[in-house]
């Protein structure tokens, strides 16, 4: 990016940094050097950081990269403890990092006999395969059949490299679900039935095979409690993600924010139980951030023990996966982490061959609903994402322009040859203008690093 500077500013800046005196080297934030990185190229960020004394045209490219002030971006929980957010959020800088999950394999929407497919949740069974439920709905947007809103699956017998749709209804439930396995045997799932009074309920359903499941129990929970950041309480609630903790059960869901009206601050809730069966909001717990979690978030255990929660977080340009860690069931959580990309109804699971999946969805109004599986990877690249109503752009890292593919997945169609690429210091950047973007990613190499 070019920038017209004035005398004077640039000589503040020289002498800010002190271009005219030989010191040790020249001081450089790591706010700036990830802008450095962004803007010029991982060789120009590393000359300027070692240099003693810089040359007129680093000190400009330092100049354009001022320390970016603590974003601080969350407001935490609502309680006064801040347990669940005390540890603020991801900065909203869309910087550079790096590409850590490959995709797989994906399908769209109305293919294969299905309607809007969505909500992905996996399970790995006791012979190895796994299982993916989904939600075989309708998208008022589109002209669709094959539509029942229930819940359908896919199985995969090669560690989710490839998925075989199965027939018929697994989970007999017109909402998402979440499943898991029980640790008692068997396995469980959650899912919203209708209740008394237009509400519904957080209901348990239960399988010994992990293909169809009965319905069990649930429970009415009020949501008054929970509230967002500008103190506005939830209504209905998204899909919950459920964990087995000591105490019982915990559980997160965002709000719909079904009567409101964006800009959204959606809130994730809290939600224990100590039987699977009788749910309660625990306001403590909420992440009422000062932006919003675009849809339901994933709580999940990995193979550590670790708890993760990963949130869709939409700051408007910037759209990113946040996820914090807890040891200790969710009482505290780390500082968010984040990723260079966001997708719908994100969705973990460790296999017992050590490989960690994420799926996810996505939605495009010239198709519909996606089902996306990726697995985590060691990869040289990085990259930033930003994101408008029509147009997407990235910067990449560590890649050359023909390991660059432009993908709408929600499409399966390659826009490889409609996007601009260019170069920005070592970085290549690439940009595309279409009029639905978020379904657009790029895939870079032969892993398909996804950003």
């Amino acid at each position: 990016m070019n920038r017209k500077w004035t005398a004077f500013a640039l000589a503040v800046v020289l002498a800010a940094i002190g271009v005219m005196s030989p010191v040790s080297a020249v001081t450089v934030d790591p706010s700036q050097r990830a802008c450095l990185v962004k803007k010029y190229g991982s060789k120009v960020a590393a000359a300027i950081t070692k240099a003693k004394k810089l040359t007129t045209a680093q000190a400009k490219q330092l100049a354009s990269c001022p320390i970016s002030k603590s974003s601080g971006g969350a407001s935490g929980g609502t309680s006064g403890s801040g347990s669940a957010g005390s540890s603020g959020g991801a900065g909203a800088s869309s910087s550079l990092t790096t590409l850590s999950w490959g995709l797989m394999w994906s399908v769209g929407s109305n293919q294969a006999g299905l309607g809007n497919v969505s909500d992905p949740a996996l399970l790995q069974l006791a012979d190895g395969s796994l299982r993916m439920f989904f939600k075989n709905g309708n998208e008022p947007q589109i002209p669709l059949s094959g539509f029942d809103n229930k819940i359908h699956s896919y199985v995969s017998a090669d560690n989710g490299v490839t998925w075989t749709l199965e027939s018929g209804v697994r989970i007999d439930v017109t909402s998402p679900v979440t499943v898991r396995a029980a640790e008692a045997g068997g396995y469980e799932a959650w899912g919203w039935t209708p209740g008394g009074g237009g509400v519904d309920k957080m209901t348990r359903f239960t399988s010994s095979t992990g293909k169809d499941f009965s319905q069990g129990s649930g429970s009415l929970v009020p949501t008054s409690t929970c509230k967002n950041a500008d103190g506005t309480a939830a209504g209905f609630l998204g899909d919950p993600q459920v964990v087995k903790v000591a105490a019982g059960y915990l559980a997160y869901a965002h709000d719909l924010a079904a009567t409101l009206k964006a800009p959204f601050k959606r809130q994730a809730c809290k939600l224990t139980s100590t039987d699977g069966n009788t749910w309660s909001i625990d306001s403590s717990g909420t992440f009422a951030l000062n932006y919003d979690i675009q849809s339901n978030p994933e709580l999940y255990r990995n193979s550590a023990g670790q708890l993760e929660l990963w949130f869709p977080a939409d700051r408007g340009a910037t759209k990113t996966f946040e996820i914090r860690t807890s040891t200790n069931d969710g009482a505290s959580w780390s500082t968010a982490s984040s990723l260079s990309w966001m997708a719908g109804d994100p969705e973990r699971l460790d296999l017992a061959n050590g490989t960690s999946l994420l799926a996810f969805g996505n939605f495009d109004h010239r198709r519909g609903g996606l089902l996306a599986v990726s697995k985590k990877i060691s990869s040289g690249y990085s990259a930033s994402r930003d994101e408008k109503v029509d147009e997407v752009s990235w910067v990449v890292s560590g890649a050359k322009q023909a390991d660059i593919k432009v993908k709408n997945l929600c499409l399966d169609k390659d826009l490889t040859s409609s996007a601009a690429f260019g170069t920005s210091g070592s970085n290549i950047t690439v940009s595309l203008k279409d009029s639905s973007v978020g379904c657009t990613y790029i895939l870079v190499g032969a892993a398909q690093a996804i950003s």
